[in-house]
């Protein structure tokens, strides 16, 4: 899978490593999935709410493919750590209402859904793109 490889390795945080065991994982081919959100769920890094009555329970995410779960999260935190704007912004956006750990959590989910999108169109990564409209706005106003 050559062309799929080179295309993950421009998503930032990608290392040569977690590119080879998330396609051993996936797949190039990611037509099994419907969706990028049944690849979240079966990944197990697919956001979940466990609240009844008000009241909210802890949850783990314990279920899902551990080695692809694992290279997301040693991915999420290597682009952390290097300030790139479009997973630094979002992590300090969810890090800041609690938990660090959900906020990691929350940045594999979201490389995820962009692996997805970068293997089912055979486009490299655009950080534009990848910034939502409330990233792109406030990385305007941060820059003013």
């Amino acid at each position: 899978f050559p062309e799929e490889y080179q295309l993950l390795l421009t998503i930032p945080g990608i290392s040569d490593n977690c590119c080879a065991t998330i396609l051993a994982e996936i797949g190039p081919n990611v037509d099994d999935f419907k969706t990028d959100k049944k690849l979240a769920s079966w990944a197990g890094m697919c956001p979940g709410s466990n609240e009844s009555a008000g009241v909210k329970k802890s949850s783990h995410t314990t279920q899902g493919n551990k080695y692809l779960k694992q290279a997301l999260v040693m991915s999420v935190l290597s682009v952390q750590r290097a300030k790139e704007e479009t997973f630094s912004l979002f992590y300090q956006r969810i890090s800041s209402r609690g938990s660090k750990m959900k906020a990691i959590i929350a940045c594999g989910h979201k490389m995820l859904r962009i692996i997805y999108k970068i293997l089912q169109s055979h486009q490299p990564y655009n950080s534009q793109k990848a910034l939502g409209l409330r990233q792109q706005t406030n990385a305007l106003s941060l820059t003013i």
